[in-house]
């Protein structure tokens, strides 16, 4: 981190979100893809469910970003959670907060997150492709789709060696902010969702076998000093 005018706020926990918006599709995948994803990992394959979202952080009180992703479950001993394979955002400081402090795997896009008044669209951009769209036409009455287990989130933070090949670190942490999160409204549809692969980050690994449904959550996000910070579960050699 910079020791002269830091990028991140530090603490970086507690912070806020109130009126956090997002759009999420639950999707099935095909195993073998999934489980290639998998491989270089220490976590165990679960099952072929997977969750794609786009979330609104404009409100956050310490950094204000749009934040996209991929989340499958998957399970650490026996601990069952959620493993980011693939995540963006859009501000250099939500991302440095995530990826260092807790090893979310961030990388840059465009992002955005609209609601009509029937459909919320939400889609990330990375050097010039698409490579997230979600839309969720907003019908009352339709069901929750049922969601794999994604919390705790599982993360592997893996810092690079500086004096040649391989890692200096390698932690699991896991990291649940659930608890605190104050639901303020619910909707689901039926979800389309389009994944577009780009240098460094093949999203068609995890084309959709079958969309299962999605929704658009709105709430008030809390990282508190109980659940806010990350929990180190493993030290790996």
């Amino acid at each position: 981190m910079p020791l002269h005018a830091p990028l991140i706020p530090y603490p970086f926990v507690p912070y806020r979100c109130p009126d956090n918006r997002s759009v999420f599709a639950v999707c099935r995948g095909d195993e073998v893809a999934l489980r290639t994803v998998l491989e270089p990992t220490p976590f165990d394959y679960v099952e072929d469910r997977f969750i794609v979202s786009v979330t609104d952080f404009t409100n956050c009180d310490k950094v204000p970003y749009f934040d996209a992703a991929i989340v499958m479950p998957v399970r650490f001993g026996d601990i069952e959670g959620g493993y980011y394979a693939f995540e963006y955002e859009d501000d250099d400081r939500a991302i440095a907060a995530g990826r260092e402090l807790w090893g979310y795997p961030k990388k840059f896009a465009a992002i955005s997150l609209e609601r009509g008044d029937d459909l919320v669209r939400g889609a990330a951009l990375r050097h010039g492709t698409s490579i997230i769209e979600i839309e969720v036409p907003l019908e009352f009455g339709v069901k929750a789709p049922a969601r794999p287990t994604v919390v705790p989130h599982l993360n592997l933070k893996s810092v690079p060696a500086p004096d040649g090949p391989g890692t200096a670190l390698r932690q699991v942490i896991a990291r649940d902010t659930t608890p605190d999160f104050v639901v303020k409204e619910e909707l689901f549809g039926h979800a389309r969702v389009t994944l577009r692969a780009v240098a460094g980050c093949p999203l068609d690994l995890f084309a959709p076998v079958e969309i299962l449904g999605g929704g658009y959550v709105v709430g008030d996000f809390y990282a508190t000093e109980e659940n806010g910070w990350g929990r180190v579960v493993a030290t790996l050699d």
